[in-house]
């Protein structure tokens, strides 16, 4: 049985490539959601839904999907259209 025992270079190399890896997989998801806009207009909903502006009429009336008025604007909260598109989310399993 051989054994191997990494030098001081081997760990620190193995080091960097783990921190970079988690600093790239980490950030950006933080960094968008930092920047990101809270209040989303009909017709960004829309695009991000992927619909009609009669389906989003429904989603409102049916309460599936919470929405903020203001006199005639209509806004939604980014976090409650998220929400909303992760509860439709199937998790893939294969038997």
């Amino acid at each position: 049985m051989n054994a191997y025992i990494p030098t001081r270079e081997d760990l620190e190399r193995f080091i960097q490539k783990a921190v970079e890896k988690t600093v790239k997989e980490t950030i950006p998801p933080a960094f968008q959601k930092a920047t990101r806009k809270k209040w989303l207009t009909t017709d960004e909903v829309m695009e991000m839904l992927d619909c009609s502006r009669r389906h989003m009429q429904h989603l409102r009336d049916s309460g599936q999907l919470p929405y903020h008025q203001h006199n005639k604007t209509i806004r939604y909260d980014i976090d409650e259209v998220e929400e909303f598109l992760n509860r439709g989310k199937v998790s893939g399993r294969c038997s």
